[in-house]
């Protein structure tokens, strides 16, 4: 066992590699530091990811595309009036894209795991399977520099207002 994922993290693996139908995520509220938004999420578009090589180190995209409704509401707190729906959304990207690069991270320089089977995508710019071999794709993949791109569209909310 190489280590353990946190519940963040286990979400963010099943995102990147496809493998989601629908979640909740909590993060936490925008307007009230003590307070949390609650997201019914499911994939808008399946995650592409893609690998370049650039001097020899992994370059690693990943493409997320998310629709969500609120399912959460603060006591005071219109979430519809002043702007506020993009102020969630803003806040919910920039949270959903910083506990994917953390998880992968993690996974490639603690774990030095490549659980999310980015390799397959690398193996086509070796011309031959020792070519392949010698890279050693693990070693490498610890290197890894990775550019995450989610976008969280609210589409609309469970909420009665």
């Amino acid at each position: 066992m190489l280590g353990e994922l946190t519940a963040i993290e286990t979400l963010c693996h099943m995102i990147v590699s496809n493998k989601v139908e629908d979640c909740i995520i909590t993060f936490p509220s925008p307007f009230n530091e003590s307070s949390v938004i609650d997201l019914y999420v499911n994939l808008d578009k399946k995650t592409k990811n893609t690998v370049k090589l650039v001097n020899g180190t992994p370059y690693i995209s990943t493409k997320v595309r998310l629709k969500a409704r609120i399912l959460s509401s603060e006591k005071d707190v219109n979430y519809f009036s002043d702007g506020n729906l993009a102020i969630i959304e803003e806040y919910a990207n920039s949270y959903i894209n910083s506990k994917i690069k953390d998880y992968l991270y993690k996974t490639s320089k603690e774990f030095g795991s490549d659980i999310d089977l980015f390799g397959k995508h690398a193996v086509k710019y070796f011309k031959t399977w020792d070519d392949w071999l010698d890279y050693n794709w693990l070693d490498n993949y610890k290197n890894a520099f990775f550019d995450v791109d989610a976008n969280i569209k609210i589409t609309s909310s469970y909420l009665i207002s």
